[in-house]
């Protein structure tokens, strides 16, 4: 029979079948599970959901305005201009005593002014094609009731001793800068009174809020006497604080604004240090001013002063989160020359957030800021929802290119962990070239090679070459699997507190 005859294979053979099932079964059951723990996103580049502005480039921030006149500071605001896009740049102290705007007289009030090095600083950020930020303060300390200071350079933090003075010293100040620069430019800029008045408190500002509502009204009138069409506004203050009474304050009182300044950092009180702490925050702050005055963050960052791909994440997360939120959001500051503790010497590890470092070398947040910058101005849509999971999002932008961010981002106490993602791009052209740029703890980032180096303090020219070189964004091919008439896929991982940004060409 069949048996004798082929020996027992047709045995054999079913039993080797069943194997194969189970082979087969084995193998879709570590595919799906696969599939489960890899993030799954999906980007369709022809359906366009609205625009994207770039927002964040309209204004950053630097330390005081005395570093403005260095060498070194104009190098790199040229060089952050250049690569970063930044439109305006807001700093401290232009009335600080180091400026010497306000000087001794024996003629008329006993004071004179002196506007030669506020020139100096405006002429330079004219010339470059920017526009100062104008953030007015602190008080001249011939014109301050009180010698309480604040910083290494010594501002003076209190009222003025005679308001008609100050509306004065004011008025003769706008009226310079429209002799300088015309009237048609300066109805361009913004000009913000005082800086972070409840902060504290008594830290910056030694009244309390109508106090600083009295400072406001006769700062604003001041300058809207010499022109009602300048751009004035506040309250300027930390944590968000006092909108709905500054509103109230001015429509109440007849006092004009035409935008709300504030600060907040993701660790400041009261909130949580989660996630979805900052974006929740000027949400809200958005929902009370209304979506018809400008709202301006003019100060932010990461908060943990993060030379590392940390500070990048949350930069690229915070520009998608708060997109369509606020008109402005500045990072504060660009620069590691940087003075309010005095300036420090250590390349990598100062108490400040910069783009670059003492030495102009680019951190990881730098890179982000030029990844964006280097993005479209359309949104495609992407699912799931950005915040959809934990920690990692997906969105998409086209222009010349397009470009898809994929970010892994958590607060500094909950590190995230390396996640697989899973990408298909629906509506390219299936021979598309795709690059990836990458910015994590090996990619992106100058400390390694710094630390290889044997972490000097003091950099030499070589150096600095050298570790400029280990930040630049490298672009690397990326392969990819065509998943249907349009459509490709991507599978890589994507490290904790890191950006893959992938650029189909």
């Amino acid at each position: 029979g069949i048996n004798a005859e082929y020996g027992g294979s047709k045995l054999d053979m079913i039993t080797f079948a069943k194997l194969g099932c189970l082979l087969l079964v084995v193998f879709l059951v570590l595919c799906v599970g696969r599939d489960l723990d890899s993030k799954q996103f999906q980007v369709n580049v022809k359906n366009v959901t609205g625009p994207w502005h770039h927002y964040w480039e309209n204004c950053v921030g630097s330390g005081h305005a005395g570093t403005a006149l260095r060498a070194d500071w104009q190098q790199q605001m040229t060089q952050v201009h250049q690569d970063l896009g930044f439109k305006q740049v807001r700093f401290h102290g232009i009335f600080v005593d180091d400026m010497s705007v306000v000087l001794n007289s024996e003629t008329g009030n006993g004071v004179q002014y002196s506007f030669f090095n506020v020139d100096r600083v405006y002429d330079f950020l004219v010339d470059l094609g920017m526009k100062p930020f104008v953030e007015v303060g602190f008080m001249p300390k011939l014109l301050a009731s009180g010698t309480k200071t604040w910083a290494h350079f010594e501002a003076n933090v209190t009222p003025p001793k005679n308001w008609t003075l100050w509306s004065d010293f004011i008025s003769a100040f706008i009226r310079h800068l429209i002799d300088r620069y015309g009237i048609e430019e300066i109805r361009t800029w913004n000009f913000e009174i005082w800086n972070e008045p409840n902060c504290c408190p008594d830290v910056f500002y030694t009244g309390n809020m109508t106090d600083y509502f009295l400072l406001y009204k006769t700062t604003a009138l001041a300058i809207k006497s010499v022109d009602s069409l300048l751009r004035v506004g506040g309250p300027v203050t930390a944590m968000s604080a006092w909108i709905p009474e500054f509103i109230q304050f001015c429509k109440s009182n007849n006092v004009p604004f035409d935008f709300i300044s504030t600060h907040e950092y993701p660790t400041d009180p009261p909130g949580p240090e989660i996630r979805s702490f900052f974006p929740s925050v000027l949400k809200k702050t958005r929902s009370i001013v209304g979506n018809n005055i400008p709202l301006y963050y003019t100060e932010y960052d990461d908060a943990y002063n993060d030379d590392t791909s940390y500070a990048a994440a949350f930069a690229i997360f915070i520009a998608y989160s708060v997109h369509g939120v606020v008109d402005l959001l500045s990072w504060w500051p660009f620069s590691d020359i940087f003075e309010e503790q005095g300036l420090y010497g250590d390349p990598f590890n100062a108490p400040v957030a910069g783009l670059v470092n003492i030495y102009g070398i680019p951190k990881p947040n730098y890179r982000a800021f030029q990844l964006l910058h280097w993005s479209g101005n359309s949104l495609v849509e992407t699912q799931p929802d950005f915040d959809y999971y934990p920690t990692v999002g997906v969105f998409a932008v086209i222009g010349n290119h397009t470009s898809i961010f994929c970010v892994n981002w958590d607060v500094m106490k909950q590190t995230p962990a390396t996640e697989a993602v899973t990408l298909t791009v629906n509506g390219v052209p299936t021979d598309v070239k795709a690059i990836a740029y990458r910015i994590d703890s090996t990619h992106t980032n100058a400390i390694p090679t710094w630390k290889d180096m044997g972490q000097p303090y003091y950099l030499t020219k070589s150096q600095i070459s050298k570790l400029t070189q280990a930040t630049v964004l490298e672009a690397e091919p990326l392969n990819y699997n065509v998943v249907g008439t349009d459509s490709i896929q991507f599978s890589f991982s994507i490290p904790p507190q890191s950006v893959v940004n992938i650029v189909l060409i």
